[in-house]
């Protein structure tokens, strides 16, 4: 069938699932593969609108598609930043962290199974995203194995009680549970075994892998897949605890590789018979004790199977950066070792496959603890010796899971990751990372000088860009002057200089305030200025002004606003005078606790709006006398003041709600639902309206009327959560701005509807 986006808004489910096989631009398929659920989801009259918006913030190319079809109230104004995402959908998201995921494909469908610290499986279609969640488990689930049994499809999971439980994915129904002893399952797989017999191989480890306790007791077990009995144990040195799985063929027999935390251990699955072990203190002379991490990797090296493991070294020895190494084994002879290609001391492998003949890895940033990864600066799948990587820059958080799989053929991963969420990847079709010095650290909105509307864009780096709002080109740009490229900070580079960003404008001149690592406080500039900070009270040399200081930690919540005609700037728990630079107030907060703020009025009274968590204070700016405190739901995050309907009005997203409150009463006025939890916001005046924005966490951008609480448009929907909005009129027209945490920032120049 081809998508006919006409009939979009009125189709039934099974409309929208079979309309991914249709015939139409590729541009717009991926699309609407992007927005698949989020379409099923919705009433029909926003369908329309939600595609438009995806394609406007990943698909750029698919826009021409909707120009006949609906204009919408929106044309796209300016794009800058990042560019769009590697082509990827979110299957499933959980309410926590995920640690296991798994890929099976049967019948002519994929699957993907995802467990976390929600004690639920979430088995999805990894084309439709469709799929039910397989609950049972009491506890964290930790290991998922998806297997064929007698010529029907098994998943299995097993959890942090020791629990383990299969189902199958094509029915959803459960097969047998069993509680195991002496540990908990830290990995699953479905081997074959003598006359074709499928086992279910279930690692045994435990948390603490220093001694064992009594009651811990290291091990393989290997299960009768369909009615849970023990068929053979496979008992590791010394009761350790096994940390990981692997299968592979050798010839004819298939072995079982596991990890322990001192041992490699390879056994043939038919008898029992371990047919070698290598100490890993041998396996690389200069690694560090205890120097392995999971997982275990097995693909083929000169045409012969081999296993890899993952080693952390010092280098040189005794210095205090490691780095990480895969020394690879051959299986038929494991005192035959290879080391292949080294890594940084961030990164190193998550999983690897096979894949026409070659190795295929996924390559991330390691966080320190077994099993958790990080891709705050690289996620890539790569092909050893070739050129055919491709960045996942849209995973911005930790990727704690990962499992390659088929999907119409094709190559795909599936990534899992604290932020709850289950990703699916193309992972053959190249795409480069390119970075243009934006980043998802903020926007703010100021006037030049000469009254001209402009941006500044926080950074994943030490720079504050500064960007003309109407067409999106850089004008400038202001940073961290404590050594010659920026703060010499040693956090995540996500944490630089615009861990905080305000903008604002102080006695007809625009001041920018920005913070960073713990050691430098709260910088303050007046951009676009001839010098590149601003003059220091009783010093014209120095150029720059830093509230705070190294006893500081940097503050996330800074705002620009006035008091009784006194310009202010909040910076955490301190208030500010950016003209005379002298403190005004202290509040009885810890600043670096405090994640926003926002200037306003309460009546006829200034007030300072704080955040900490689930709680908002009002205070009074130029005493730091609490006023009243609010509560709300420390999941969202957004906070502004306004004045909507001759009331003054606290917005504070709270959830899946903006919450908007009487300043003056502490009354809760209204609340605006959305479809997901929200991550900012901003109001603007626009003639005699007052307009809400909102980002929400599944990367949508909207429009409200703050006094109707009625939606007036879905601007965008990027691929990773919204980390910041606003809005400014330009010549009499409204743009809103959004960014995402990837950093990617769209310019929408809107027609407010009536």
């Amino acid at each position: 069938m081809t998508l006919d986006l006409t009939l979009l808004n009125e189709a039934g489910p099974a409309f929208l699932r079979g309309a991914l096989g249709g015939s139409c631009p590729p541009a717009l398929l991926r699309a609407y593969r992007r927005a698949l659920p989020r379409l099923l989801a919705l009433p029909g009259p926003e369908r329309l609108e939600h595609l438009r918006a995806t394609a406007a913030a990943e698909e750029p190319e698919a826009l021409t598609a909707f120009d006949a079809v609906d204009p919408g109230t929106w044309t796209l104004a300016w794009e800058t930043g990042e560019r769009p995402t590697a082509f990827h959908v979110c299957t499933a998201r959980h309410d926590g962290p995920v640690w296991a995921v798994a890929m099976g494909e049967f019948e002519g469908r994929t699957f993907v199974a995802s467990g976390g610290e929600d004690h639920v499986v979430r088995l999805r279609d990894a084309f439709d995203q469709s799929g039910p969640d397989l609950e049972g488990h009491t506890a964290s689930v930790r290991a998922l194995a998806f297997g064929v049994v007698d010529g029907r499809p098994v998943l299995a999971g097993g959890d942090h009680d020791g629990t383990i439980r299969t189902w199958d994915p094509l029915t959803g129904a459960s097969g047998f549970t069993r509680d195991t002893t002496g540990g908990h399952p830290t990995a699953m797989a479905f081997v074959e075994a003598e006359g074709g017999r499928m086992l279910l191989a279930v690692a045994i480890g435990f948390d603490n892998r220093g001694i064992p306790a009594e009651d811990e007791d290291g091990r393989v077990d290997l299960l009768d897949p369909a009615t849970g009995e023990l068929v053979r144990e496979l008992r590791a040195e010394e009761r350790d605890g096994i940390l990981d799985l692997a299968v592979a063929k050798l010839g004819e027999r298939t072995v079982l590789a596991s990890l322990s935390p001192y041992e490699l251990y390879v056994w043939d699955v038919a008898t029992g018979e371990q047919l070698g072990t290598a100490e890993l203190s041998d396996v690389w002379e200069d690694m560090e004790q205890d120097g392995f991490a999971p997982p275990l990797l097995v693909g083929v090296g000169s045409g012969r199977p081999e296993v890899g493991v993952v080693v952390r070294i010092e280098h040189p020895p005794g210095y205090t950066v490691q780095s990480r190494k895969v020394v690879y084994l051959k299986l038929e002879n494991l005192g035959e070792r290879t080391p292949s290609q080294g890594f940084d001391r961030d990164q190193g492998p998550v999983t690897m496959t096979t894949h026409d003949g070659r190795n295929v890895m996924l390559v991330a940033n390691h966080t320190g603890a077994v099993g958790a990864w990080e891709r705050p600066a690289k996620a890539v799948i790569w092909h050893p010796g070739h050129e055919t990587d491709v960045d996942l820059d849209a995973d911005t958080r930790l990727i704690t899971a990962a499992a390659f799989g088929r999907l119409e053929e094709r190559l795909c991963l599936a990534t899992a990751g604290l932020d709850g969420t289950v990703q699916v990847w193309d992972a053959q079709t190249p795409h480069r990372h390119r970075r243009t010095g934006y980043g998802g650290s903020g926007l703010a909105v100021f006037t030049t000088v000469q009254g001209a509307p402009a941006l500044a864009v926080g950074t994943h780096s030490d720079t504050v860009l500064l960007v003309d709002a109407a067409s999106g080109k850089k004008i400038g740009s202001v940073g961290c002057r404590q050594s010659g490229r920026g703060h010499d900070c040693d956090i995540s580079p996500y944490d630089h200089c615009c861990r905080g960003l305000a903008a604002g404008n102080v006695a007809g001149r625009p001041y920018i305030a920005s913070s960073g690592c713990a050691a430098y406080g709260t910088m303050l500039w007046q951009p676009l200025s001839e010098i590149r900070g601003i003059t220091r009270k009783g010093d014209a040399k120095d150029g720059q002004v830093t509230f705070g200081g190294m006893d500081h930690a940097s503050p996330t919540a800074l705002a620009f606003g006035e008091a009784d005609g006194r310009a202010l700037l909040a910076a955490g728990a301190d208030v500010w005078d950016p003209v005379t630079q002298e403190r005004v107030a202290k509040l009885p907060r810890w600043g670096f606790s405090l994640s926003e703020s926002a200037f306003g009025k309460a009546g006829d009274q200034s007030v300072l709006a704080t955040r900490c968590g689930s709680k908002v204070d009002l205070w009074n700016p130029l005493t730091g006398r609490h006023i009243r405190a609010l509560g709300v739901d420390d999941a969202g995050e957004g906070l502004a003041m306004g004045r909507i309907a001759d009331l003054d009005v606290l917005a504070v997203g709270s959830g899946r709600y903006v919450h908007l409150w009487d300043a003056t009463t502490g009354e809760r006025r209204e609340w605006i639902p959305h479809t997901s939890t929200v991550t900012c916001l901003s109001l603007v005046e626009h003639g005699d309206r007052v307009l809400l924005v909102t980002g929400t966490e599944d990367g949508t951008v909207g429009l409200w009327d703050a006094a109707s609480q009625r939606r007036l448009a879905i601007l965008g929907a990027f691929a990773r959560p919204v980390r910041s909005v606003a809005a400014a009129a330009i010549r009499g027209n409204l743009h809103v701005y959004g960014q995402s945490h990837y950093g990617r920032v769209l310019a929408w120049h809107v027609d407010v509807p009536g």
